[in-house]
């Protein structure tokens, strides 16, 4: 082998053992700061209080079965999804439910399509109102049934 040959391979072994020498320093030795070394107890503690956190942020979906003439009344930000029946709005102003599947606005006492996503925007006694026979509904959020025909009451 010609004396360059050696004294390149050299160099190349030097360099290489000087990155990984260099690379190996970096990483802390198992309970050091670098490193610490946590108890099971102590993860699954950590697991746990991640798991309650996230799941306050989600509403559950509830499905309610509603029969006809009921009314569902939405708080604000409530999520309603009419699955079966024949269902309209309800409220008692002029503003309607905001259709956020189809990106309309559902007048009171228009019937409200299936398996579109409604969210009632404000605390103001909107919802929706069972027309005829028996409807299923998803709600996620705040809501209060009623039950019976409020105008023959």
């Amino acid at each position: 082998m010609k004396k360059s040959h050696k004294l390149g391979l050299a160099a190349i072994v030097i360099a290489g053992s000087l990155v990984t020498t260099a690379f190996a320093g970096g990483i802390g030795e198992p309970g050091s700061i670098d490193d610490p070394v946590v108890t099971k107890s102590y993860v699954d503690q950590q697991i746990s209080q991640l798991q309650f956190n996230n799941s306050g942020n989600t509403a559950q979906i509830v499905v309610e079965k509603l029969l006809a003439g009921d009314i569902l009344l939405g708080n604000s930000g409530t999520e309603i999804i009419v699955r079966t029946g024949k269902v309209v709005a309800f409220g008692d102003g002029s503003n309607g439910i905001p259709d956020v599947t189809s990106g309309e606005d559902i007048a009171i006492g228009q019937q409200v399509a299936l398996n579109h996503q409604l969210i009632i925007p404000r605390s103001d006694g909107r919802g929706i109102r069972v027309v005829e026979g028996t409807s299923y509904v998803m709600i996620r959020g705040t809501y209060e049934i009623l039950q019976g025909d409020l105008e023959n009451q």
